[in-house]
């Protein structure tokens, strides 16, 4: 039942309902019950409820008899709070301490004596009326919501969703009986979990497999998610786990050939890498189609790094692009299944930041399932010292989702929960968290000894069956397993894996790469361009669509007068174009080539200085206008999003997205370069080493604002050597364009290019709107291209020049104005456009004809200590067999001074530094 339906009812219906409730709360359907208790509860008028005498005596102090409206109404506020506070008490737990707290509200607190518990009553339209006495309705309701799965939802503000949940719950208090069959294929799915860590165990002992040993369950629930997606209309499930238990998920849930997961056990394996480098056996994606029912269900497990969380988003990104690729405009073909360790998902603050993701429109997946598997430990710490939290998941209450504890040694209850939680993510398009309590029967690895820190739990634990041997005796005791079953099942297990082990040991090389893993790029980055440059006609055509507006828009005044008006003397009356033009000419160039382009980032529309503004405001009624939209069709889009808060969340997304949009552009720019900071490991993990680790290509486009202008020690550098010192075996390209048309071939050239790298830009401030800083209209033509390195433009004649200063970014502005102020002519100034890979025959053969130079020098901005200089200095020195001179500034803790005076000083030494006189040795 929705809000919307209280307003759709005559006000009279609502006032006889409102006395009906009055009169008898069981007399209402639950939800209308529930809104007319949360209505009246700060007025103190619920149903029956005795008169206030003046006094706070305890409602145990008097009696109620239960067939009264005032029993009758207490009996509705015992229910309401089994469903609230149930799951506080439910036997999720089988690590369960002896003093496990008893429900906290009692018949005693209602007014009830013992006397009235055989009491019968008429429970009207709950638990599916009838009469049944109050000791009955207590043991349903201890049944139902303190069993072995334990209900948080009423944190839920959705009536309509509360009211499904509550349709579910009573469904399975009536009874679900899998029957024989699934309990025996949950039975083999535990013993076979079981065997596959006890055979790597005994086979490769002392090597680290971060097993499942204890929580066997997932495999259960995960196999039977997987075998009701074809019914729900899901054809591809996006994976997402850390190395806890990853290997018997890639064994028994996407079928990796044994012999395979075996082969990377031995101490000859070598990957089928093109640079050697690879990774981790339980860190390695893969990908495997399963058939389900008639069906082809395609499944995808990410790679990862250790960094707990950090494939999250990546995983949420890739979900969204598939959802893209195969037009799920509704978001039910493509999940999300996301599994998480309890210390992980309460610790790591990414988990929030995908979290808020969830429903916002630029990176809804139309709801993810989560699995935690709560071992209650992470490596030593335990849950008292890991969080402040009842739960590990208590941060997901926040989605309004519902929230599932259950018992990892239920298997019966394991399958429900899994089709439980498809059903409502394919109903809401939400997310829901399944939070499986379990135990970890072995240390943090293999070679762990969990005793030293947790002695009484890991006794607990070694004295504890199997899931799978309880399981097998609760089957046998129904008669639907024999002892001799149970045998046949584990010998038939053990033996396929010997056989599996057997020809991997006759056949070492008989080695299957992951499917995930994409064809890598094993030539090296060219270090000349392609052409990139544009026909006249779409040139023009774009430019129409850039500075036309709808009838009747009305742009804000100040847009008009000077945004708008420059674009139209650009494009109409053959004026220079900025950064902001040449950006928009380059998406658009893209989209009529059929590449989707998607940006996204804080505040990008408009862009943090106020210089796209891609999306236009209406100015008197706020409706929106992008421009480049009208370049839309098919599937090729233009999608520019304001993100979140967030930089981690949002760049792990947007590198997912980029891995499965191979021919898209696609861009997250950083409000200010150093924000990047807060995404480090998405960086260090995924875009400069996922080729190197798991062989996968990705042309991801980072913007990175960059630039020394005497804003503080923030915001000034976007940390150029960070990126530059993770460049190696042509991992990714580095660029520092000084032009507006630069920056618009190197947009094209990522997507034209038959190469897959991430492209790192350090993109300008000041120079946004800097007079000098623009492009005229030929620069952007065919048969143009973006220069790796730029020549000197007003470089003084060869046979004078005795100096060559080489610098890349805004600095050749400073430089350029310097020389030309104090007419020094015996200076050339080269600007590297790219500074990794580094271009250099383009630089030998700009330097050739100054044969004269004997002054090196390399200038920055920043301080010695970081910037390109120190990737530079060496490179630089062998490729002119000559030492270079350094002037910038020293070496400094922060980037940059925090006072304007002080920036200007600095500026002003590097200038003359520049163009001083060379050292004498």
């Amino acid at each position: 039942m929705h809000a919307s339906i209280f307003s759709k009812l005559p006000p009279e219906k609502i006032t006889v309902l409102h006395q009906s409730w009055k009169n008898d709360p069981l007399s209402v359907d639950p939800l209308w019950a529930a809104w007319f208790e949360g209505y009246e509860l700060g007025s103190g008028e619920a149903p029956g409820k005795k008169e206030n005498t003046g006094t706070d005596a305890d409602t145990s102090l008097y009696t109620v008899p239960p067939e009264s409206a005032e029993g009758r109404g207490r009996i509705s506020q015992l229910i309401r709070a089994y469903r609230v506070m149930g799951h506080q008490c439910a036997r999720f737990n089988p690590l369960e301490p002896p003093n496990r707290p008893r429900f906290p509200v009692t018949p005693e607190d209602m007014g009830f004596q013992e006397e009235d518990l055989d009491q019968p009553v008429n429970i009207g339209t709950f638990m599916d009326g009838g009469t049944l006495t109050l000791r009955e309705i207590i043991n349903r309701l201890q049944k139902i919501y303190c069993g072995a799965i334990g209900f948080e939802y009423h944190h839920i503000d959705n009536l309509g969703i509360r009211s499904w949940i509550e349709e579910k719950i009573q469904l399975r208090a009536n009874g679900v009986d899998y029957g024989p069959e699934v309990r025996r294929e949950a039975f083999f799915h535990l013993c076979r979990a079981e065997l596959f860590e006890e055979f790597l165990g005994k086979h490769f002992m002392g090597e680290k497999r971060f097993s499942l040993e204890g929580g066997e369950g997932a495999i259960v629930l995960l196999d039977a998610m997987i075998k009701r997606c074809p019914a729900a209309g899901v054809s591809h499930i996006e994976m997402g786990m850390a190395h806890r238990g990853r290997l018997n998920v890639l064994a028994n849930i996407l079928h990796k050939p044994l012999k395979t997961i075996f082969h990377e056990f031995t101490p000859d394996y070598l990957p089928e890498s093109p640079i050697g480098r690879s990774d981790v056996k339980y860190h390695l994606g893969y990908a495997a189609t399963r058939h389900v029912d008639g069906h082809d269900l395609h499944i995808r497990l990410s790679s990862n790094p250790s960094h707990l969380e950090a494939v999250y988003p990546v995983v949420e990104g890739r979900a969204r692009a598939m959802q893209h690729n195969l037009q799920d405009a509704e978001r039910k073909h493509v999940l999300p299944l996301v599994l998480h360790g309890d210390a992980a998902f309460s610790g790591q603050g990414i988990v929030a930041e995908v979290l808020n993701l969830s429903l916002l429109k630029g990176y809804r997946t139309g709801g993810t399932v989560h699995l935690v598997i709560n071992n209650q430990i992470g490596f030593t710490t335990g849950p008292d010292e890991a969080r402040s939290s009842r739960y590990a998941t208590d941060v997901a209450q926040m989605l309004q989702s519902p929230i599932l504890h259950i018992n990892g040694e239920s298997p019966e209850d394991l399958v429900w929960a899994a089709d439980f939680a498809l059903q409502f993510r394919q109903k809401f398009g939400r997310d829901i968290i399944l939070d499986m309590y379990c135990y970890r029967r072995l240390g943090h690895n293999e070679t762990d000894q969990a005793a030293f820190t947790a002695p009484m739990q890991t006794k607990r634990i070694e004295a504890r069956p199997t899931a799978a041997a309880l399981y097998g005796t609760a089957l046998r005791e129904r008669g639907e397993l024999t002892e001799q079953q149970e045998r046949d099942i584990r010998k038939d297990l053990w033996e396929g894996m010997e056989q599996a082990y057997l020809q991997m040991k006759e056949n070492s090389a008989d080695y299957l790469l992951p499917a995930t893993a994409q064809d890598a790029d094993e030539t090296p980055i060219p270090r000349t361009s392609i052409r990139t440059g544009i026909s006249p006609e779409l040139f023009q055509r774009i430019g129409n669509i850039l500075t036309e507006l709808p009838d009747g828009f009305t742009p804000h005044p100040t847009l008009e007068k000077r945004f708008l008006a420059r674009r139209r003397e650009a494009f109409r009356e053959g004026g220079p174009l900025d950064w902001a033009m040449a950006e928009s000419l380059a998406w658009g160039s893209l989209l009529a080539e059929n590449h989707t382009v998607r940006l996204s980032g804080q505040d990008c529309q408009r862009g943090t200085f106020s210089q796209r503004h891609a999306v236009l405001h209406d100015f008197n009624d706020g409706s929106l206008y992008t421009p480049l939209e009208k370049l839309n069709h098919g599937t090729t889009a233009f999608r520019i999003y304001n993100s979140s808060l967030s930089e981690a969340s949002v760049l792990g997304f947007e590198y997912g997205y980029a891995l499965d949009s191979p021919d898209a552009l696609v861009m997250w720019e950083a409000q200010f370069g150093d924000f990047a900071n807060g995404a480090q490991v998405i960086v260090d993990q995924f875009i400069a080493a996922a080729e190197a680790k798991w062989r996968q290509k990705n042309r991801m486009v980072l913007l990175l604002p960059h630039g020394y202008e005497g804003a503080g020690s923030e915001h000034s550098s976007a940390r150029m050597e960070r990126y530059l010192q993770l460049c190696a075996d042509d991992n990714m390209q580095v660029i520092n364009p000084t032009t507006p048309a630069q920056y618009f071939h190197a947009l094209r050239r990522q997507v034209h290019r038959n190469l897959h790298k991430p492209l790192i830009v350090f993109t300008p401030k000041s120079q946004l709107s800097r007079p000098d800083a623009v492009s005229p209209h030929r620069e952007f033509l065919a048969p143009s291209r973006f220069r790796e390195v730029l020549p000197d433009p007003d470089a003084p004649a060869p046979d004078q020049v005795t100096r060559a200063v080489f610098c890349t970014g805004k600095v050749y502005y400073d430089l350029a104005a310097c020389r030309k102020e104090r007419n020094i002519a015996d200076t050339v100034i080269i600007r590297l456009e790219q500074i990794y890979p580094l271009a250099r025959e383009q630089l030998t053969f700009l330097l050739a004809p100054y044969q004269k130079v004997r002054d090196f020098v390399w200038c920055q901005e920043e301080p010695s200590n970081m910037g390109a200089w120190g990737h530079l200095r060496n490179r630089l020195g062998h490729l002119f067999a000559t030492s270079f001179r350094y002037a910038g500034r020293p070496p400094m803790a922060c980037p940059a001074e925090g006072a304007k005076a002080l920036h200007a000083a600095a500026q002003k030494r590097l200038l003359a530094a520049a163009f001083g006189p060379r050292a004498q040795s």
